[in-house]
């Protein structure tokens, strides 16, 4: 099997993530796992580093981000020779065979440069949480195909998409070394877009495997969809995405409705803290106030 690093954050989330190391099984005789752990308080680390002692464990000395954190175990796997490199969610678990899919789909096609398994949610495992994502036309806001929808083949062979999840995606080593890392901008949610988009802007087709399959408990670490913390990035990084990528109309359309839509969203849900989160969001995007911004004050440990 080709050298493979398997990068997995970990914050405050000791249950997850040994859940998500177990599911991973005999792959750590195939593949390095780097256990990245984002500045947890709750003791995580050293218990985890007790139970799985073949699982490389790197400390940061905070909480970096999604983006940022994962940075850190990606510059060791690269250092380390990796052809290959996974950003896997810590609150997934996975199929035994998954990540053999995903090496044959990607070493049978030179062209691919990212790919993804299908994500099941972890709650029903025969509803499609993520299966590739696409762009509304006009206001280009990304999308999951199929989301929610049963499973009943809707793919069935190796699809090309315009970007996938970085809940769990493969991708070689040269795509690194052509676009660089993860942007730490966003610090959570749309860094994962931005990457597909860099990547794609430099020639690499970003596919779905439908082979290979995981489950997944969705914004575990943020507290769910509607926290006021996913809140607060959902709406800002959707507006730094169309900024970063000179997308003039779509960045004008987004400022007008997604606001919008979150505050209708949190004001369903009777949740006052994200209404808050929402008017700090635009407030940040429009000072320049990128990475952990006001989020902190909706954060919690």
């Amino acid at each position: 099997m080709a050298k493979t690093a398997i990068v997995i954050l970990n914050w405050n989330q000791k249950k997850d993530t040994a859940e998500c190391l177990r599911s991973l099984g005999s792959l750590s005789d195939a593949a390095q796992i780097i256990l990245v752990d984002n500045g947890s308080t709750d003791g995580s680390p050293g218990e985890l580093e007790k139970e799985f002692p073949r699982v490389k464990l790197l400390r940061n000395g905070e909480n970096l981000g999604f983006a940022e954190g994962n940075n850190i175990g990606i510059r060791t796997a690269l250092n380390q020779g990796a052809e290959y490199i996974m950003l896997l969610n810590n609150d997934t678990t996975v199929e035994k065979d998954f990540l053999d899919r995903l090496l044959q789909a990607m070493k049978a096609d030179d062209s691919i440069g990212i790919a993804s398994p299908k994500i099941m949610f972890y709650q029903d495992r025969n509803k499609l949480w993520f299966a590739g994502g696409g762009y509304y036309p006009l206001i280009g806001k990304p999308y999951h195909y199929y989301y929610g929808q049963t499973d009943s083949g809707q793919i069935k062979d190796v699809k090309t998409v315009d970007w996938v999840s970085g809940c769990c995606l493969l991708v070689k080593r040269e795509v690194f070394e052509r676009i660089g890392l993860l942007d730490k901008d966003y610090f959570n949610n749309y860094e994962d877009v931005d990457f597909c988009a860099r990547a794609r802007r430099a020639g690499y087709k970003i596919v779905v495997v439908p082979q290979a399959k995981i489950y997944h408990k969705f914004a575990a670490a943020m507290g769910g969809k509607f926290s006021p913390f996913y809140t607060y990035f959902r709406v800002r990084n959707n507006l730094l995405f169309f900024k970063k990528s000179s997308r003039r109309l779509p960045l004008v359309l987004n400022f007008i409705i997604f606001p919008a839509y979150s505050l209708i969203a949190s004001l369903k849900h009777g949740d006052w803290a994200s209404v808050r989160a929402t008017f700090a969001a635009v407030l940040d995007f429009l000072r320049g106030n990128y990475g952990l911004g006001s989020a902190k004050s909706f954060q919690k440990q």
